[in-house]
């Protein structure tokens, strides 16, 4: 695995969706899923579980038992460090946006449907990662 490949954990509580975010990043060549956690719970447990650290967190809001604004607040109790969290919501709502982004949200992306818009998501992403790497 070369350096410019990105780790990425995926929480998200739909099996599909996970299953079309996994395929829609495996498309680049720089990202590799190296978990996934079906609600905030399984992904707390993930980063406290001594694992695979990742570089990336796509993160859904709406889940059970803790949802992601439950885990960026858990993530900021923390020094992340490097860690780059971005949301990946079906919500477009302008205080779920607000809310993500003053918890330590660095992204905070509509749930694409179209192939294009998944291309143009995966774009942004690697940029954000780019820019986080390199300040």
């Amino acid at each position: 695995m070369g350096m410019d490949k990105y780790k990425v954990l995926l929480v998200d509580d739909s099996p599909d969706d996970r299953f079309f975010e996994k395929t829609f990043l495996e498309r680049s060549s720089k990202f590799i899923v190296i978990g996934e956690a079906r609600d905030g719970q399984e992904a707390i447990d993930y980063l406290q579980g001594g694992g695979e650290v990742p570089d990336l967190i796509l993160l859904d809001l709406k889940m059970p038992r803790k949802n992601g604004f439950d885990v960026l607040q858990w993530i900021r109790s923390l020094n992340p460090g490097r860690l780059t969290v971005a949301i990946l919501s079906g919500s477009s709502l302008a205080e779920d946006i607000t809310q993500s982004m003053a918890l330590g949200a660095h992204a905070y992306f509509k749930k694409a449907s179209s192939r294009e818009e998944q291309e143009k998501m995966i774009v942004d992403i690697e940029k954000l990662l780019e820019e986080r790497k390199n300040s």
